[in-house]
């Protein structure tokens, strides 16, 4: 029977072969997570242009943001006023 002591070889190939597993798995899992993060940042990229699309096509056909008299307008129940803000420039 072989008596293995700290300074074993063998000793030390099994603790470097689980420090090795371990810092491989830590590895993979930060690969894993960070994989996940840049999906979620390319969508929210996605959207951001997308809004920013929407926006721009908005001013662009809104009255609201051509009317001279932005600044004052208010919502009356008959007057015009209402009808030249629309529902997503008054939100």
């Amino acid at each position: 029977m072989m008596c293995l002591n700290w300074f074993s070889p063998q000793i030390v190939n099994q603790e470097n072969k689980m420090e090795n597993q371990e810092v491989l798995k830590a590895i993979a899992v930060l690969a894993d997570k960070t994989g996940r993060y840049h999906e979620r940042l390319m969508a929210v990229e996605r959207d951001n242009v997308r809004l920013q699309k929407e926006l721009k096509d908005h001013k662009n056909g809104c009255g609201c943001e051509n009317s001279s008299e932005k600044k004052d307008m208010s919502f009356s129940v008959g007057g015009n006023e209402a009808e030249a803000e629309c529902e997503s420039c008054s939100a």
